[in-house]
């Protein structure tokens, strides 16, 4: 297995991804998401991927623009684990936020070849 070449694959997945949250496509996040996703939020709260889905769809979360100033790709197989940065600006239920977090992701390799299935975030004080 080519770990550099799944590494740049999980890095352009994370690019589509985070374009199609900004995009508020949720077809292109129902086929990047996986059907047991649990994605927990920075304020504590979790959802499953239809609820995340229906977030987006209605604006409940409306991501104006996501920076990754740094994150780090490891591989163990068929799953990797992606933890770094974000500092995402967002309207949460029609609030302006600037969400400053440390963050954990998942992906696993399956039928439907790479799909993210947690994402875990957490607040940087001050």
């Amino acid at each position: 297995m080519d770990t550099e070449a799944t590494k740049r694959e999980i890095k352009a997945l994370e690019d589509k991804r985070y374009q199609a949250m900004i995009a508020k496509d949720a077809a292109t996040l129902d086929k990047l998401l996986g059907a047991g996703l649990v994605y927990t939020h920075s304020y504590g709260g979790a959802d499953s991927k239809a609820t995340y889905l229906d977030g987006v769809r209605s604006k409940k979360w409306d991501y104006q623009s996501i920076e990754r100033p740094s994150e780090s790709i490891q591989v163990y197989g068929d799953t990797a684990v992606i933890t770094g940065h974000v500092k995402i600006n967002i309207f949460a239920d029609g609030k302006p936020k600037l969400l400053n977090s440390r963050f954990t992701n998942v992906w696993v390799k399956g039928a439907s070849g790479w799909q993210m299935v947690c994402w875990q975030s957490t607040p940087i004080q001050g």
